[in-house]
């Protein structure tokens, strides 16, 4: 399956729950698709869009769409940030949680400011908010997750 249809795909993508399990085992299959090809990285914006359209499901601690955005280092971080300041969820908040566990210096403050952020945007549910809060707490007193 071509990056293209994945996501074309992902783009219509609609998982009803954490207990959508069709939907959910249909992501997981798109994402191992993505892993085979080459381009695969280009889906990076449609899987933190289906993030940000769904930010009550669970997709996995850290699950399939974090591991599958995390092989596409060097290509999604500009996309996270710019999906935080539109929609924050707890897994975008999860994604910047881990990149912030590897950042230091300049990055890691940007990194924190931006997750501070979170705490009071507008779009950000309780859950985002308790999840920002939680990885603030731990990025900003030497401990991680």
């Amino acid at each position: 399956m071509t990056t293209a249809a994945i996501i074309n795909e992902l783009n219509y993508l609609v998982i009803s729950s954490s207990e959508d399990y069709a939907q959910l085992d249909r992501l997981a299959e798109l994402t191992n698709s993505l892993a085979q090809n080459p381009d695969g990285y280009q889906a990076s914006g449609a899987l933190l869009e289906l993030a940000e359209r769904h930010p009550q499901v669970e997709f996995g601690v850290p699950g399939q769409l974090v591991h599958a955005l995390e092989t596409y280092r060097g290509h999604y971080e500009t996309l996270l940030l710019a999906s935080l300041d539109r929609r924050p969820t707890a897994t975008t908040i999860w994604l910047l949680h881990r990149l912030l566990n590897a950042a230091e210096g300049q990055e890691k403050q940007v990194l924190i400011a931006k997750l501070k952020s979170v705490l009071t945007h507008p779009l950000a549910d309780e859950q985002a908010q308790a999840a920002a809060a939680d990885f603030d707490r731990f990025q900003t007193s030497g401990l991680s997750l």
